[in-house]
């Protein structure tokens, strides 16, 4: 889980942490109890919890309970495939395939569930509306957003992908009100992450987040958030097998949310563009266009 990762890597005094390794313990069963009733059974004082809550980026308590509950119960709705160990040593290479599957077909279930329409629509709109698109991200995020930005060029969209190598707080400090920015943050609290976030949002210029669906700093920051599938542990975990795929879907609704706007103008660009730039063929008439005209 996010947040206990996120507890995990806190630093709370010894009272504290009897109050955070019970709340782990208890599970769902916190949903009924209140501050005082924890502050009871551990022996400390509900403004201990407050404080608790506070050192995790929550305003209150409550508002951290709210957090954890749901994202326990997100944790522990019952999947086929392990998104962080999919396979194990006894697995053999058809087991391994058919988990792999399964586990994006999974990962693309849950990411189309975790994004409601109202917020997807607007994320489309404000970069619908602007003439430039600059995404921001780390490691593989950074080459999932680079066929995104191709994708985009197609049909004309102006898109940067800004990496560490870039320069991203320069690239932040010199956007104006003509840019839009996506910021790509897994646990919404990578800190480069969250220095560019905070110079979009200082500067008012909108920026959509992409996360997990745990609360986290990043998305509060946001103009419009979108969640990534979120059973993925940061550290423990064999692979980014979920984190990349869903990250590739939300890419590719965005791009189609956006060609399906003005569609007959964005089908007749991409096809003129593709016309001049992909000279693949294949000995499938049926995929080749060039075979099936001649």
């Amino acid at each position: 889980m996010l947040i206990v990762n996120q507890i995990e890597n806190t630093h709370f005094s010894k009272t504290e942490r009897e109050i955070v390794d019970y709340i782990i313990d208890q599970g769902m069963n916190i949903e009924k109890m209140s501050a005082n009733e924890i502050a009871r059974n551990t022996f400390t004082s509900a403004p201990l919890l407050v404080r608790i809550a506070k050192k995790l980026g929550y305003s209150g308590f409550n508002e951290f309970k709210s957090a954890y509950l749901k994202e326990l119960a997100y944790m522990l709705e019952e999947t086929d495939v392990d998104a962080s160990i999919p396979f194990l040593l006894s697995d053999d290479l058809m087991t391994i395939s058919k988990n792999i599957a399964l586990l994006e077909k999974e990962t693309i279930q849950d990411t189309e569930q975790l994004n409601h329409h109202d917020e997807l629509q607007h994320a489309i709109a404000l970069l619908e509306k602007t003439k430039k698109i600059d995404v921001y991200g780390v490691l593989d995020n950074i080459l999932l957003a680079k066929h995104f930005q191709t994708l985009m060029m197609d049909i004309g969209k102006d898109v940067q992908v800004i990496d560490q190598v870039t320069g991203q707080k320069r690239s932040a400090c010199l956007a104006d009100e003509t840019h839009c920015a996506i910021i790509i943050s897994y646990s919404g609290q990578t800190e480069e992450m969250l220095e560019v976030a905070e110079i979009y949002h200082k500067r008012q210029i909108p920026f959509i987040s992409i996360t997990c669906m745990a609360e986290n700093s990043l998305s509060r920051l946001a103009d419009a958030h979108l969640y990534l599938s979120s059973r993925e542990m940061l550290h423990i975990k064999i692979g980014d097998f979920a984190s990349t795929t869903s990250l590739k879907y939300l890419f590719d609704v965005l791009y189609a949310g956006i060609f399906s706007k003005n569609y007959k103008k964005n089908l007749e660009t991409k096809i003129v563009v593709a016309s001049y730039v992909d000279d693949r063929q294949s000995e499938d008439e049926y995929i080749n266009e060039r075979g099936c005209n001649e």
